[in-house]
C-alpha cells in the first residue's frame, strides 16, 4: 500500500527476504484476501458520530454502467489544529471512509439519499466539498434544503481548472498553440532534439495542467542557443541551428501569448495555494482584496474578476466565524491511487481493488491488522462483491468461452 507495488511483487518480496526454508511465504492471492478484509473492517467499522464533520464527496468510474460515489470525511475541529494550523493541506491519514455506494444510476435524487444514509450514522455535516458535477451538485443541492445551515463549496482546484477552460477554449490563439505543440512532438520525438519537445498533452482534464506547456515554452524561447549546442557536441551547429528553427520557429510568434497564458495560470495557483493552506474563511476574500494590486494585470481583468466572483460566492455562504475546507484534492489523490492499483486488474471494473481507497486512509498498525483479521473473514469480503458487485466480467468471459469450447469439442 505504501510503495503502490503489485500483489505479486509484494510476494516476491517476501520471498527476498525470507531466509528459512521452513517458513511458507504469502501467495499474491492471499495477500489480496488479506487486503480485502482489512479494507471491509474499515469501510464497515463504527465512526464517531459528530456535528462538525465535513464530507468531501465525488464519484469515480471504471468500465460498465456502475460508478462509486465515496465519501470521506474530516472534522472541523481536526482540519483546523491538524491541518490549517500547520499550513499543510489535507493528507490521507487525515481523512476517513464514511461512505462508498456502487451506483448503477446517480440521479440527484439517488446522491441525495445516500448522503441521508450517512448523515444517519454520523452526523449531519457543516461543509460538503465537491467539484460540482452535474448530478452531484443537484444531489447536494436537494440534501441541502433540508439543512439550510449546510455550507456547499465547489472544489477551488476544480473551479480554477474551470475558468481557465472556458477562457482558453474560445481562444483561437491558444488552441492554435497546442496543435502546433502537438505536431512539433510529432516531428521531434525520434531526433536528436527530441529532449526540447513538447510535453505531452493530457486527452482529459488537460486545463488542470496548463502550465506544463507555458513554462515549457517560456524556458525555450529564453534558452540561449549556445546552451543547446552545447548538449549536442557531435552535431553540426549550423544543421542544429536550421532545425531548431524549421521545427520551433513558430514558437517566437506566440511569446506574447504563452507570457498572459503563464500568468492566468499563476494566478489561480497563488489562489489555490493561499486556500489550501490558510483554508475558506471570510479573511479569504478579504486578503485577495487587499492584494488585488499584486495580482492585476489590465489584459487579464476580467478574468481576475472571474476569480473574485467566485471567492465571493464562496464566502458569502459562511456564516459564522470559522474556518472551512476549501479543495477536495485529497480524494482526487486517493482515486489516483485507486486507479494504480486497478489498472492491473485484467479488465477495467470495479472490484475489490475499490477498498484500496479505504486502507489509504488508514494507518496500518499491528492492532489494526490483528483486530481487521479476526473481526472480519474472507467471506464476508466475498459476501460484500457477489452484493455490491454482482458476477465479474472476468468471470462471465471465462464461462463463455469455456463454454464455448466444451461445446466445440462435444461435436
Amino acid at each position: 500500500m505504501k510503495c503502490g507495488i503489485s500483489l505479486r511483487g509484494a510476494e516476491k518480496v517476501f520471498e527476498l527476504f525470507n531466509n528459512s526454508e521452513s517458513q511458507t511465504n504469502p501467495t499474491f492471492t492471499c495477500i489480496r484476501k488479506w487486503l480485502g478484509r482489512i479494507g471491509i473492517y474499515e469501510l464497515k467499522r463504527e465512526k464517531e458520530y459528530r456535528d462538525d464533520w465535513i464530507f468531501i464527496v465525488d464519484l469515480t468510474v471504471e468500465l460498465g454502467k456502475q460508478k462509486a460515489l465515496v465519501v470521506l470525511g474530516i472534522s472541523q475541529q481536526n482540519l483546523q489544529s491538524n491541518v490549517i494550523d500547520k499550513k499543510r493541506g489535507v493528507s490521507h491519514k487525515d481523512v476517513e471512509i464514511l461512505g462508498l455506494e456502487i451506483m448503477d444510476s446517480t440521479r440527484g435524487e439517488l446522491i441525495e439519499h445516500q448522503l441521508d444514509k450517512i448523515s444517519k450514522r454520523v452526523g449531519v455535516p457543516v461543509q460538503i466539498v465537491a467539484d460540482n458535477g452535474s448530478d452531484l451538485a443537484r444531489g447536494i443541492k436537494l440534501y441541502q434544503q433540508k439543512y439550510p445551515e449546510l455550507i456547499y463549496t465547489h472544489d477551488v482546484t476544480h473551479a480554477m481548472a474551470l475558468l481557465l477552460k472556458c477562457q482558453l477554449d474560445t481562444d483561437d490563439r491558444y488552441q492554435s498553440f497546442i496543435q502546433k505543440c502537438n505536431i512539433s512532438r510529432q516531428k521531434l520525438q525520434q531526433t536528436e532534439l527530441s529532449f526540447i519537445s513538447p510535453p505531452s498533452q493530457r486527452s482529459q482534464c488537460r486545463y488542470f495542467n496548463v502550465e506544463i506547456l507555458t513554462d515549457w515554452a517560456i524556458h525555450l524561447l529564453n534558452a540561449p542557443t549556445e546552451t543547446l549546442l552545447k548538449l549536442m557536441p557531435d552535431a553540426e551547429p549550423l544543421m542544429i541551428t536550421q532545425k531548431i528553427r524549421d521545427k520551433l520557429g513558430w514558437l517566437a510568434d506566440y511569446e506574447l501569448d504563452v507570457m498572459k497564458w503563464h500568468q492566468m495560470v499563476s494566478l489561480t495557483r497563488r489562489v489555490e495555494a493561499q486556500l489550501k493552506q490558510s483554508g475558506l474563511s471570510h479573511q479569504s476574500l478579504d486578503y485577495f482584496q487587499q492584494n488585488q494590486s499584486i495580482f492585476l494585470d489590465n489584459c487579464l481583468s476580467d478574468f481576475q474578476q472571474n476569480i473574485f466572483d467566485y471567492l465571493a460566492v464562496q464566502c458569502n455562504k459562511i456564516t459564522g466565524h470559522g474556518t472551512f475546507l476549501a479543495t477536495s484534492d485529497v480524494i482526487e489523490s486517493l482515486f489516483g491511487k485507486y486507479k494504480h492499483f486497478s489498472a492491473r486488474c485484467p479488465f477495467k471494473e470495479m472490484g475489490q481493488m475499490l477498498l484500496t481507497i479505504c486502507l489509504s486512509t488508514i494507518d496500518l498498525t499491528t492492532a489494526v491488522v490483528k483486530n481487521a483479521l479476526s473481526t472480519i473473514s474472507f467471506t464476508s469480503v466475498e459476501a460484500w462483491l457477489d452484493e455490491v458487485f454482482g458476477q465479474s466480467t472476468l468471470s462471465k468471459r471465462k464461462m463463455l468461452f469455456s463454454a464455448d469450447y466444451e461445446d466445440t469439442k462435444t461435436v
